[in-house]
């Protein structure tokens, strides 16, 4: 099986998704210039996840829910939750990171105003 829809972009030029059931395994193609490097996208993830905003065409909105009742769809369901959370992990260790190198900056910049003890 084969569907392709259209995704807004940025430029107002839309680009094609691809969803392509092949056996049990599901693949997905952006024809947007992260997509076409083999990177993730906004396009992909959007259509994922099931924003019909992102959708240059609403009526195509029927399609998309047609993609994910595809038996193949809840294993990538199940891969792109485990994405997002790894990714929210990463984004907190950034964050606690970005403390610590705030901390020392802050450390050092007193030892060299009021001397190093």
């Amino acid at each position: 099986m084969k569907t392709i829809l259209l995704a807004k972009s940025s430029s107002g030029e839309p680009y094609k998704v691809e969803f392509i059931a092949d056996g049990s395994s599901l693949r997905v193609f952006c024809h947007c210039q992260a997509g076409v490097l083999q990177q993730m996208c906004k396009h992909k993830l959007a259509l994922i996840k099931g924003d019909t905003n992102m959708l240059f065409d609403p009526k195509h909105a029927a399609l998309l829910s047609e993609v994910h009742a595809w038996s193949q769809f809840g294993e990538l369901k199940v891969r792109t939750a485990e994405y997002e959370k790894k990714l929210k992990e990463i984004e907190s260790a950034k964050e606690v990171f970005a403390k610590k190198e705030k901390s020392i900056k802050q450390e050092f910049a007193r030892g060299l105003t009021r001397g190093f003890k």
